[in-house]
């Protein structure tokens, strides 16, 4: 699934840390009540309010998530901070983000995958388009 988030509108705006990680479960995300603290200490994201996350800071966490694969938390964080706002990453932004994850995946079906000669190809093939898939530049 490209986008966990595409049906947000069905969900509560506000979650507590225990939804927040309900909600990546069924997404098939990994995150932990440690792994969401951290985040926050990082400067990633900014904390909750009143022990709320927002639409926005699920929006965060899922790119975060989605990112860590291949940098680290600093350079998430350069990448991220200047599109952040108090309640984190703007679902507008989000969705752009989505949306250039679903261009790479377009390109690799239609000019990739039809050139795949061999199984050990394939292989290499479906962990570069993995990896190409989590690096959109913001």
């Amino acid at each position: 699934m490209l986008d966990p988030l595409n049906d947000i509108h069905h969900y509560s705006s506000t979650f507590t840390i225990s939804q927040i990680i309900k909600f990546c479960e069924k997404k098939g995300l990994s995150v932990s009540r440690a792994m969401i603290q951290n985040y926050i200490r990082a400067g990633l994201f900014p904390p909750p309010v009143n022990r709320l996350y927002t639409q926005k800071h699920l929006a965060a966490l899922v790119i975060i998530i989605k990112l860590k694969n291949i940098y680290d938390i600093q350079a998430i964080k350069e990448v991220m901070t200047p599109h952040m706002d108090e309640e984190g990453l703007p679902l507008e932004i989000y969705r752009w983000l989505i949306s250039k994850q679903q261009e790479i995946l377009d390109e690799w079906i239609k000019n990739v995958a039809p050139t795949i000669t061999s199984e050990a190809e394939e292989m290499q093939r479906l962990l570069l388009m993995t990896h190409a898939a989590d690096i959109t530049e913001l």
